[in-house]
C-alpha cells in the first residue's frame, strides 16, 4: 500500500476555498483529472469491466507531487448487466440511474466523474450554491437528489 501524502483531493480543494485560490481549471488540476480518466477508463476497459461505484474528491488521493489516485474500492464490483442495480455510492455523486435503483453501467462512474470536474472547478461540494428562488435559502439535499434523479 501506498502512503498518499497529499492527502485527499476534497481537502485539496477546501484548502484552495480557504486561500481564496481562483477557481477554473490550472495545469495541476487537469493533471488530477486527467489521471482521474485514466484510471476510470483501466477499470473500465478490463474484461469483466470494474465499477468504481463511488467516485467522489475524498476517493482521490495525491502525492505530495499532486499525482492522483482513485482508492476506496470498498463497493467496487464487476460489470454484470442483470445485478447491477443497488443503490450504493455517495448520494451527491450518484447517477440518477442509480439513485432510482435502475440497471447502470459504466456510465454511472461517468456521471460521478463530471461531478468530480464540478468540484476541481468550483472548488466547492456538489450543488453547494444550489438556491431557492423564492426565498433565497440553500435546496436541502433531499430536494437536490430528488432533483438530480428526476433528470
Amino acid at each position: 500500500m501506498e502512503f498518499m501524502e497529499g492527502g485527499d483531493l476534497r481537502a485539496l480543494l477546501d484548502r484552495f476555498q480557504q486561500k481564496r485560490k481562483p477557481r477554473g481549471f490550472d495545469l495541476d488540476k487537469a493533471r488530477i483529472a486527467l489521471q482521474t480518466a485514466q484510471a476510470l477508463t483501466f477499470l473500465h476497459s478490463l474484461d469483466p469491466k470494474v465499477l468504481h461505484r463511488d467516485l467522489k474528491t475524498k476517493n482521490i488521493l495525491l502525492t505530495s507531487d499532486l499525482e492522483a489516485k482513485l482508492s476506496d474500492f470498498g463497493v467496487a464490483r464487476k460489470y454484470t448487466f442483470t445485478s447491477m442495480t443497488a443503490e450504493v455510492g455517495t448520494s451527491l455523486w450518484m447517477a440518477p440511474e442509480v439513485m432510482l435503483g435502475d440497471r447502470y453501467d459504466t456510465s454511472a462512474d461517468i456521471f460521478s466523474f463530471g461531478v468530480v470536474l464540478s468540484e476541481l472547478d468550483s472548488h466547492l461540494y456538489p450543488y453547494a450554491e444550489a438556491r431557492m428562488t423564492d426565498s433565497g435559502q440553500r435546496v436541502p439535499d433531499a430536494a437536490l437528489l430528488q432533483l438530480v434523479a428526476m433528470g
